[in-house]
């Protein structure tokens, strides 16, 4: 069937002001790239003032350019409609860069309908190139505070229609997929969940001494990490012989409460904010996950750590569910901490069940890079160049 060009149109995506900002819609592209030639376009504002007024980044890998652009911004209501204008207009600068090096894309696929999406409805009035919209963002629910039922009438205008003219809609869960069904508009979907770099998560042969479970988030308020921390300290007052190690934002509550349930900084480790490789690093080192979270969509946390043959400790909210099974993880409530730490006993107690290989090679088939990539390549063949609908 050949390599199409694929123009990726992002909203989010790791940048040098923000290297996690969608850095899970990285690892798509790079899923993409295996089987198609992939350029991603993506703008940044800064507010800080420190990058140069539309500076530009290129950076490239096999079948992978990035193109971010990047410039300053101010806080003041006039710099934000400014700013608008200026997104707006770098966005069709690296379009029409693209185009006059590259000719026309095979088809645009946009990630995250808001703001990228506009981008899209744009070029397909003006060059009538179909687009394919993937959705990552879990705003559709009543749990995530600043939610898709709380925003403005234009925001919902224009993700709607960014929806309705799809040619194709994908979501990285059903959970996620039913929430944009029920809350904006009714449309087909495909599932391609978020990947993981199997050359990074696999399973370690050093593992701690200690049984060691692991949490790895950005510790805000809906991770519920003060959450595993009680039920952790429950364990231990139980009698259990186990270490935490949380990875992820420093909250500077979590230190305080260590120290206020008298656990031991020999039994409690707090690693900060740490690069990709250093997260799988640990998890090859840890026995467990924990992820004790209110809401989730499709946690990569999870792929990861069942690509490095543990099992996890879960919630029983959102997307978890379609992740796991009963040969790989437990699932308890959400705030409920002595279920948790019942899990957790259960784990620690019975992890001759658990084959860590086992659980590696199946998360590796369904979360490795070349399964999605496979997936998208499927829906570029299928929709590239069809502009019955445009």
């Amino acid at each position: 069937m050949g390599r199409k060009k694929i123009l990726w149109l992002c909203s989010w995506y790791p940048s040098a002001t923000d290297p996690f900002n969608g850095d899970f819609i990285q690892r798509h592209a790079r899923a993409a790239a295996l089987y198609n030639d992939i350029h991603v376009i993506h703008v940044v504002g800064c507010v800080d003032g420190q990058m140069a007024p539309q500076a530009v980044e290129i950076r490239e890998e096999a079948g992978l350019t990035e193109q971010l652009f990047y410039f300053n911004k101010s806080q003041t209501i006039p710099g934000r409609l400014l700013a608008q204008f200026q997104w707006t207009s770098l966005f069709r600068k690296g379009i029409r860069q693209y185009i006059n090096r590259q000719g026309l894309p095979d088809l645009v696929h946009v990630q995250i309908p808001m703001k990228a999406g506009l981008l899209a409805l744009w070029m397909r009035r003006k060059y009538h190139i179909p687009y394919l919209v993937t959705e990552h963002w879990g705003i559709y629910n009543e749990v995530e505070k600043l939610n898709y039922a709380g925003r403005s009438s234009l925001f919902k205008k224009y993700t709607r229609n960014i929806f309705r003219q799809a040619a194709a809609f994908i979501s990285v869960s059903h959970y996620l997929a039913a929430g944009v069904n029920r809350l904006v508009l009714e449309k087909e979907y495909t599932v391609i969940p978020n990947v993981t770099d199997t050359r990074l998560f696999h399973p370690g042969t050093a593992k701690a001494p200690r049984f060691r479970f692991i949490h790895v988030s950005n510790m805000v308020p809906l991770k519920n990490a003060e959450g595993i921390l009680r039920a952790f300290h429950a364990i231990i007052q139980a009698g259990e012989d186990a270490e935490l190690v949380m990875v992820g934002n420093q909250n500077q509550l979590l230190p305080a409460l260590m120290i206020q349930y008298g656990l031991s900084p020999e039994r409690v480790f707090f690693k900060g904010e740490v690069a990709y490789a250093q997260v799988a690093a640990e998890m090859r080192q840890a026995h467990a996950l924990l992820v004790f979270s209110d809401i989730e969509n499709s946690p990569c946390v999870i792929g990861e750590a069942l690509c490095c043959g543990l099992p996890v400790i879960a919630t029983r909210t959102g997307g978890i569910p379609e992740l796991v099974n009963e040969g790989n993880a437990i699932l308890v409530n959400p705030r409920d901490e002595t279920g948790l730490a019942e899990a957790m006993k259960t784990v620690m107690h019975n992890r001759e069940i658990y084959r860590p290989e086992q659980i590696a090679e199946k998360a590796r088939t369904r979360f490795g890079y070349e399964t999605a990539g496979k997936q998208m390549d499927s829906l570029y063949q299928q929709y590239a160049g069809n502009t019955r609908k445009i």
